[in-house]
C-alpha cells in the first residue's frame, strides 16, 4: 500500500514521499480502515517541521526499512477488516483518531473509530475528530455569557470559524486579529470584528471601541509571538486566555505585571490531553454533539481542493497558499 513518510524534519514540500509499505493485519482490540480522505491539519506540518508538542515517531516500517516517520492524526474511511471479537461490519463509514492517517490503510483501536451517518459525507466525516472537538471544547472552557467579548488570533482558520459560529449561536460578540482584513469590501458585523494586528497599538485602540465598557472577557491564540502577546494585552483584568497553537513558532513575551497585579489567567489547551481528562461519557457526548452540528453543517468545514497521495507535495503547498479557504484533502 501506499504511505507518506518523511525521514527527517525539514519543510513539508522537500521532505515528504510516498512509499510501499505492506498491509498489516489488525491486532487484538483494532480494525482495518481504507482510508478515503485526510485533511492536511497545522499540527500535521508542525511535526513534519519538528515543531510540535511532540517529536515524529522515526522506525522502519518493516524489517530492512530505513526510518521513517509516518503522518496524519484523522481522517475518513470504510471498515476493511476487524480483529476478531469487535463487531464492526466490512464498509461500514468511519471517522477515526489515529496516527499516520496519511495512507491507504491503517490499523486503529476500535475506541478510536467513529460509525458516521449516510447524511454526513466524506468531505466532513474526514474533519470531524480535532477541529469541531476543539472548537467546543475552547469555548466551554471559557465560561463565556451573551454580551461578553470574545479576540481570537487566527480568527480566519478553519477551528477559528467553527468557534466564531459557535460563540454567535450564545450570543457572544466575536474580534479577530488578523493580518489584514479578510472582508474589505462588506459593511462591518455587529458581532463579529477583524482587528489588523498592526501597528499593535492602533489595534489595541480598535479592539477597545469595539469592547467598549465590558472590554474583552477572554482571548484565544494559535500563533504566540508577537500575536499572542497583543491578544493577552487586549483582555481586561481577571480576563483569560487560553493558547492552542504555535503557528508562528516564536513564544509568547508575557510580562509578570499581566498575571499578578491584572489577574489574567493565561493557561495552555492540547486536545489530546484534554480529551484524556474526560470520562468515557462525557468524550461520547461531545462526539454526538459535533456529529450533529456538522450533519446540520452548523459548523462549516469547506474544502479548498483535494489531492491524490501521489500529489502530496503539490497539496502541503496547497494547503498553506491561503488558509481561509478552508482545508485541503488528501484523497484515495
Amino acid at each position: 500500500m501506499r504511505s507518506i513518510v518523511f525521514s527527517h524534519c525539514g519543510e513539508p514540500a522537500d521532505v515528504l514521499f510516498v512509499t510501499e509499505t505492506p498491509m498489516s493485519e489488525p491486532s487484538p482490540g483494532e480494525v482495518r480502515i481504507r482510508m478515503t480522505a485526510r485533511p492536511i491539519n497545522p499540527s500535521d506540518l508542525l511535526l513534519i517541521r519538528g515543531r510540535y508538542g511532540r517529536p515524529a515517531r522515526f522506525g522502519p516500517l518493516f524489517p530492512g526499512a530505513p526510518p521513517t516517520a509516518l503522518v496524519g492524526f484523522e481522517g475518513a474511511g470504510v471498515v476493511d477488516k476487524a480483529a476478531p471479537g469487535i463487531q464492526m461490519e466490512p464498509g461500514s463509514r468511519v471517522a477515526v483518531s489515529a496516527d499516520g492517517t496519511w495512507q491507504e490503510y491503517v490499523n486503529v483501536p476500535v475506541t478510536d473509530i467513529i460509525e458516521i451517518p449516510d447524511s454526513l459525507p466524506d468531505d466532513l466525516a474526514c474533519q470531524m475528530t480535532v477541529n469541531p472537538l476543539t472548537a467546543n471544547l475552547l469555548l466551554d472552557d471559557l465560561g463565556l455569557t451573551a454580551g461578553d467579548v470574545l479576540l481570537q488570533t487566527a480568527a480566519a482558520s478553519a477551528v477559528g470559524k467553527m468557534i466564531t459560529a459557535l460563540a454567535r449561536q450564545r450570543g457572544i460578540r466575536c474580534a479577530g486579529l488578523v493580518r489584514r482584513h479578510h472582508r474589505s469590501s462588506s459593511p462591518p458585523d455587529d458581532d463579529v470584528r477583524e482587528i489588523v494586528a498592526d501597528p499593535p497599538q492602533r489595534a489595541r485602540e480598535q479592539m477597545e471601541r469595539f469592547a467598549g465598557d465590558c472590554g474583552v472577557a477572554a482571548a484565544l491564540d494559535a500563533v504566540g509571538g508577537v500575536t499572542g502577546r497583543l491578544a493577552l494585552n487586549c483582555v481586561r483584568d481577571g480576563g483569560r486566555m487560553t493558547v492552542y497553537g504555535m503557528l508562528s513558532g516564536s513564544p509568547i513575551p508575557v510580562s509578570p505585571d499581566a498575571l499578578v497585579f491584572r489577574g489574567i489567567t493565561l493557561a495552555g489547551f492540547w486536545l489530546p490531553q484534554r480529551l484524556k481528562a474526560m470520562s468515557p461519557a462525557a468524550v461520547d457526548d461531545l462526539i454526538r454533539t459535533v456529529t450533529g452540528q456538522l450533519t446540520r453543517r452548523e459548523l462549516a468545514a469547506p474544502v479548498a481542493g483535494r489531492h491524490g497521495l501521489d500529489d502530496i507535495k503539490a497539496a502541503v503547498q496547497h494547503s498553506e497558499a491561503d488558509t481561509s479557504r478552508g482545508k485541503v484533502l488528501l484523497v484515495s
